[in-house]
């Protein structure tokens, strides 16, 4: 990783109806490689960690909290908060900061955005580094929140069946219509399960589970901002039409790019990645052996920082 660094300009987007103030960063080189990053969740945030995955000294590095998230206000807002909406305000954010274009870096949640964005604004898309790809279909989401777990975990599974009194249905629309609920205590449950889950299922070795965990779950004051936002998108089909990036690759196919996919990805499928590298002309793929879904895994983390200053040569020999 690179030496921590701070942002040298910080500012809050005013969405136009007034609804959204979006928090934005930029680090690095003023004069360098505009390169934008990403986060995950949806629901996730940036975090100062995240900056040192860019040479300060190459390129000039933009991060954002997307609406709903992290900084940005009011959080966990689900109103006017959809994937047209993201790709609107990153438009707004480039011709604010008056970048012609850029590179972006995206993972899980981040890639789909990417991915998004590129077939609506691929002239100003400069290269892509993607790690963990979502494409923003139905059976992905099945697999995340159903088969990964049922083979692969499925003592987690039976626990969390036995502490929401509910057997052999899907478990997570269950959860997801807990997280509607007026009533705190519900919210508190369901939202607490789905991070633990998701944390579980996100690295390759999650350490010991304590089951018991579950089972003693209570209401907490402060509850995890994603699972709220992520139901929000997945319940809408991620605001996507059917096959909406598997459908328009063609736009991007001769954007370089380099996918950073985990071989035991259990939120994330290899296949999405494969399939997406496979109709991409000037695409890397590069499949990481004994590894899982988050980036903070050592090989993940060694091959996105890799990815990050390949695409760098890539794009200077364009």
């Amino acid at each position: 990783m690179h030496p921590p660094i701070k942002p040298f300009n910080t500012f809050f987007l005013e969405t136009e109806d007034k609804l959204h103030s979006i928090y934005v960063e930029e680090c690095g080189n003023k004069n360098g490689i505009p390169i934008i990053y990403l986060h995950g969740g949806p629901g996730g945030s940036i975090d100062p960690k995240n900056r040192r995955y860019f040479n300060p000294k190459k390129y000039r590095i933009i991060l954002f909290d997307q609406r709903g998230s992290g900084k940005s206000k009011p959080r966990g807002s689900i109103t006017k908060n959809t994937t047209k909406d993201l790709v609107n305000d990153m438009e707004k954010i480039r011709n604010i900061l008056q970048i012609k274009k850029w590179i972006i870096v995206g993972g899980s949640w981040g890639s789909t955005l990417a991915l998004i964005y590129a077939i609506k604004n691929s002239s100003k898309v400069l290269g892509m580094v993607l790690r963990g790809v979502f494409l923003g279909n139905k059976d992905e989401a099945y697999w995340t929140f159903h088969y990964s777990s049922k083979y692969f975990y499925p003592e987690i599974i039976d626990a969390i069946e036995n502490k929401l009194k509910q057997k052999n249905k899907k478990i997570f629309l269950k959860l997801g219509k807990m997280l509607e609920s007026k009533k705190i205590n519900i919210r508190s449950i369901s939202s607490i399960i789905w991070e633990k889950y998701e944390r579980i299922l996100s690295v390759l070795n999650p350490g010991k589970i304590n089951l018991n965990e579950i089972k003693k779950i209570k209401k907490k004051k402060e509850l995890p901002n994603s699972p709220f936002l992520e139901w929000h998108y997945i319940k809408n089909n991620f605001f996507l039409k059917k096959n909406e990036i598997t459908s328009n690759i063609k736009i991007i196919k001769n954007i370089p790019t380099i996918i950073i996919q985990g071989r035991y990805d259990l939120i994330c499928p290899p296949k999405s990645a494969f399939l997406l590298a496979k109709n991409m002309s000037n695409c890397e793929l590069k499949i990481i052996e004994n590894s899982g879904h988050s980036m903070s895994e050592p090989n993940i983390k060694s091959n996105v920082l890799k990815a990050i200053d390949e695409i760098f040569y890539k794009i200077k020999k364009k």
